[in-house]
């Protein structure tokens, strides 16, 4: 042990560590040192118990002396332990003597089992856990290891204390400890030496220490050791107390598949969240990235992103682009943040460059490029690995196999098993598979090969367990491996396995981690097996090729096990659907597709109202947009045009229709339009039902990419399929969406018949709820306000909020927030621009806090082509009151969204609003300045030069805005752009111009 490090001793009964526990009972000692084991690794502290004690040692004496020299005493409190004369008469009697004179001993009590109250008064003076002494045993299986989990972060803070207060006396000061350490997200690496990766750590090095650098990018193909590279790192990071940073966290989404599949980030961002302890009430992943990204800018925190791929496009769209809104948006965010003595690092691994950030990458996103190893770094990994034979022989071995680790490392592996290392056998792997286009990936998969056929195939129990995990595109969890276990045994996967006992089976895992097929064991869950994402890509294929039928049945076992065994409550959480999401993957490859469409996405995930309609909550009240568009992959042959042929033809249309929404939701709108389109085409027997709701969502995606004509069109033909169904609700909702079209065509009139229309059938409809509300109230509210109507808007909205919340719905929520702040905004300024002292009534003052709050409800929504709405009338408001570079960021964020879709509609309000602005400065015109508080003071009249320039900056933002007016037919902006065009002829000043919300 080092001496420099903390020192826990455990004091335990033997009794609450049964050397084979019965099933239902707990080996209390192993729990909580798993828990422990992080820390251990990480070099926070050093452990002690009994048992390291050395044969024939006096335990009395030795006990007695580790005892007296602990830092901290962690006492497991039960029945046993508090009746055991030792451990109450001397090891407590040891630990409280020392207290009293003073020694900087810590004594944790861990209550682990139901304990009477006269035991428990021996140690109710110290802080007991659980919180409440609450016996561990009486938490549920995940709360239990939530509260142990938080235990070990106390006990590891604590260590830190400690183990500075003691070197503090050192001639050098080390560098302060971080406050926590959490990697063991990360993939486990087997290899014991790093070899041929000094330039790259070097380079990770002065990443560390370089203010300018927010995000290094370590690309290479699959199996290359960008994981490996970045653990070495982090062990050397380690053994230097991580060099200032306060937090280091680490995340792999490499667990999620080697292939392009559509995934998301939502895990990640609650975890880093938490984490980093930043408390933001929203479900948006964009909010969640971007207050990441600000938690980053000001503390010193390190942050590891390891095996990116999953959430980037593929070579079939824009390669290398991030699907997930919320992890781009946290690494641009924090990509473009200006440099800082005190800001974190990201240290990103993927098989492609994130194109997001890659105009930032001779600056402050730099990537490296990892290449292969050299000849002399590949030959040391065969040495290191018991292969043997001359350099040169060792040197044509490296270049047969590319320089690619995980190929060497399996290749030194199975030589060493099957040919007692000699490197002249691996004549028995097959040769290279030319034209691949992934030489990497063969390289490895040729000697899985000769693994399968020389050395598992007389390994029956073996083989078994490469094929399971083989089914799994995450690490095998403990549940799930059991289930897999269970009899009946599955023929042709689980025959062998079935009758292994539990010291058999660990057996069996043990050998397959000496050769590597299997990873090193999760300190954080030692049960759950793993392999490299290739290796288990690569046993899974072999196993649906060869056994077609066992690899569907084991597909089955584990959608049976995650839908039976799932209690996912009545209000769930993303964590709580967390395994029913995965219940959809093993049910769509068992060719169980419309089960798990029906039984699981539709049922649990999306769930049913009271009134029979399907109420989506796991997008309307969670966000969850990314999480479905994952799920919703696997039902697609060819994603997201190709639905599953045994779905029927109104499935493959409501799916279709679902992906086009999560596509859309994620600024995809191109592939969203076309799911839209085809969603349509298909149609199905239950077409009439859902053509007004389908075409509708059509028009509305091509207002979006501002292809107005076609969208008026389309919500015509829309308005007719919803008369033919007969159902109120949506004849309703069509007429609304039909007169927001019309509206954008500049076609006011009709766009009010049509509203007049739908207002009419919501009287006879609900006469309990004769106005329109949710999405139709919103977009009526559209017309109002461009009416200048800004009372009405208030108070339709302001009505409708009663209703709309007995039906909660983040989208509705945030824009009925948006309208209240636009119509008294508008009301506000037409009251005051053109008078001196007016006098604000009262609510007025919460504008502000409206726009805010719309805002942060539009991210909560994860409708991307929502949120600049609320951004633009945010920009307008500080416009008003004069916060020009408030109003300058929303508006760069409005065209930052925008650009994606293209949303041409909203890069044209964009443009006007910015000549606004222009003018605005120009004349310091901020009417509604000093009338809230703690806004800030109006800025002057600029002086003549800067004016020349603001005069520019309007004249090139109203031709851009024109360009957009012409191109879509986006006439509603004629007049607002007539207006602009005046006063730079100098026909009228700005001040003068009405306001536009």
């Amino acid at each position: 042990m080092s001496a420099a490090k903390p020192v826990i001793f455990i004091s335990y009964s033997h009794k609450d560590e049964p050397e084979h526990p019965r099933d239902g009972e707990t080996a209390w000692l192993s729990f909580v040192r798993t828990y422990l084991q992080p820390a251990i690794k990480h070099g926070v502290f050093d452990l002690f118990v009994d048992r390291h004690l050395p044969g024939g040692a006096d335990w009395d004496a030795e006990t007695e002396a580790k005892i007296r020299a602990c830092d901290i005493f962690i006492l497991l409190v039960s029945a046993h332990s508090m009746a055991s004369d030792i451990i109450v008469d001397k090891e407590i009697a040891i630990i409280r003597e020392r207290q009293a004179r003073g020694e900087p001993v810590h004594f944790y009590p861990l209550l682990l089992t139901p304990t009477p109250a006269a035991a428990l008064d021996k140690v109710r003076d110290k802080n007991i856990r659980p919180r409440d002494a609450k016996p561990f045993s009486q938490f549920s299986p995940h709360d239990r290891m939530q509260h142990m989990t938080d235990a070990a972060d106390e006990i590891a803070a604590i260590a830190t204390g400690i183990g500075e207060r003691k070197s503090a006396a050192a001639t050098v000061v080390p560098p302060v400890r971080p406050t926590y350490v959490h990697i063991s997200s990360l993939p486990e690496t087997a290899y014991e030496r790093l070899v041929g990766r000094d330039a790259e750590l070097k380079r990770l090095d002065e990443a560390w220490l370089d203010s300018k650098t927010n995000i290094i990018s370590l690309i290479a193909e699959g199996g290359a050791g960008k994981s490996a590279l970045v653990n070495e790192w982090l062990t050397r990071m380690q053994a230097d107390n991580y060099r200032g940073a306060e937090a280091v966290l680490g995340w792999s989404f490499y667990s999620q598949g080697t292939k392009e599949r559509a995934t998301s980030a939502d895990g990640f961002l609650n975890w880093a969240l938490e984490r980093l302890s930043v408390v933001i009430n929203t479900t948006s992943a964009t909010a969640k990235g971007d207050a990441i990204a600000e938690a980053l800018m000001h503390r010193r925190v390190l942050l590891v992103l390891d095996g990116v791929e999953p959430l980037q496009h593929g070579p079939d769209g824009q390669q290398g682009q991030l699907k997930d809104q919320g992890l781009r948006a946290l690494l641009r965010r924090f990509a473009a943040a200006s440099p800082a003595g005190a800001h974190g690092l990201i240290v990103l691994t993927s098989r492609l460059a994130v194109t997001d950030i890659a105009g930032r990458k001779d600056g402050a996103a730099p990537v490296i490029d990892v290449e292969k190893l050299s000849d002399e770094a590949s030959t040391a990994l065969l040495r290191d690995n018991s292969v043997w034979g001359t350099d040169k022989q060792l040197e044509q071995a490296a270049r047969d196999f590319g320089g690619h680790p995980l190929a060497l490392g399996l290749l030194a592996s199975f030589l060493k098993e099957t040919q007692t290392g000699d490197i002249r056998r691996r004549d028995h792997i097959r040769g290279l598979v030319i034209g691949t286009g992934n030489p990497g990936q063969d390289h490895a998969a040729r000697v899985m090969e000769s693994y399968e056929k020389e050395w598992l195939v007389g390994r029956p129990e073996l083989l078994a367990i490469m094929r399971i995990i083989g089914l799994f595109d995450r690490p095998a969890s403990t549940d799930c491996l059991k289930a897999l276990r269970a009899e009946p045994a599955i023929i042709g996967l689980t025959d062998a396995i079935v009758a292994l006992d539990e010291n058999e089976w660990q057996r069996a895992i043990a050998r397959l981690r000496d050769v590597r097929l299997i990873a090193p064991p999760d300190p954080i869950a030692p049960d759950s097996l793993d392999a490299h994402p290739l290796v288990r890509e690569w046993f899974g294929e072999r196993l649906e090729q060869q056994r077609r039928h066992s690899y569907r049945s084991g597909h089955r076992r584990l959608f049976e096990h995650l839908r039976d065994a799932t209690q996912e409550g009545l209000y769930p959480t993303l964590e709580a659907l967390t395994p029913l999401y995965q219940a959809i993957t093993h049910g769509c490859r068992a060719g169980r597709h419309d089960e798990a469409l029906k039984k699981i996405y539709r049922d649990r995930i999306c769930r049913w109202r009271k009134n029979g309609e399907l109420e989506y909550y796991s997008s309307r009240r969670l966000g969850a947009n990314g999480s479905n568009l994952a799920a919703i992959f696997w039902f697609f042959e060819k994603p997201y045009k190709k639905p599953i042929s045994t779905l029927g033809a109104s499935r493959q249309s409501w799916i279709l229709s679902q992906a086009a929404f999560g596509l859309r939701s994620q600024g995809r709108f191109s592939e969203a339009l076309w799911a839209q389109r085809a969603a349509i085409e298909i149609g199905g027997p239950e077409w009439s039902r859902s053509a007004a709701v389908y075409t509708s969502d059509l028009s509305s995606l091509e207002l979006i990419l501002g292809n107005v004509k076609a969208s008026v069109g389309i919500a015509t033909l829309s308005v007719g399929s919803a008369i033919k169904s007969e159902t109120p609700n949506r004849v309703i909702a069509s007429l609304a969406a039909k007169g927001f079209t019309l509206l954008a065509a500049g076609r006011g009139n009709e766009a009010g018949i049509a509203f007049d229309d739908a207002r009419r059938r919501q009287e006879v409809s609900q006469p309990e709820r004769p106005l329109l509300h949710a999405i139709p109230g919103n977009r009526f509210c559209e017309l109002l306000l461009s009416r200048a109507d800004f009372d009405s808007a208030f108070r339709l909205t302001n009505e409708a909020l009663d209703w709309d919340g007995l039906e909660p719905d983040l989208l509705v929520e945030a824009l009925n927030t948006l309208n209240l702040a636009r119509a008294s905004l508008g009301s506000t300024f037409e009251k005051v621009s053109h008078q001196v002292g007016v006098s604000l009534p009262a609510g007025v003052r919460r504008i502000p806090e409206w726009f805010d709050k719309s805002v942060v409800g539009l991210r909560a929504a994860a409708q991307l082509d929502q949120i600049p709405r609320g951004l633009i009338g945010r920009a307008i408001l500080g416009r008003c009151f004069g916060d020009w570079a408030g109003s300058t960021r929303d508006l760069e964020e409005v065209e930052d969204i925008a650009r994606s879709g293209p949303m041409k509609l909203h890069l044209c309000d964009a443009a006007l609003e910015r000549a606004r602005l222009a003018l605005a400065k120009r004349e310091g015109f901020a009417p509604l300045n000093g009338m809230f508080e703690a806004l800030p003071p109006k800025s002057k009249v600029p002086e003549e030069i800067k004016r020349g320039s603001l005069h520019e900056e309007a004249m090139k933002q109203i031709a851009i805005a024109a360009d957009y007016i012409e191109i879509c037919g986006y006439q509603r902006r004629d007049g607002e752009l007539a207006e602009l065009q005046s006063v730079l002829r100098g026909e009228r000043t700005f001040a003068s111009l009405p306001i536009h919300v």
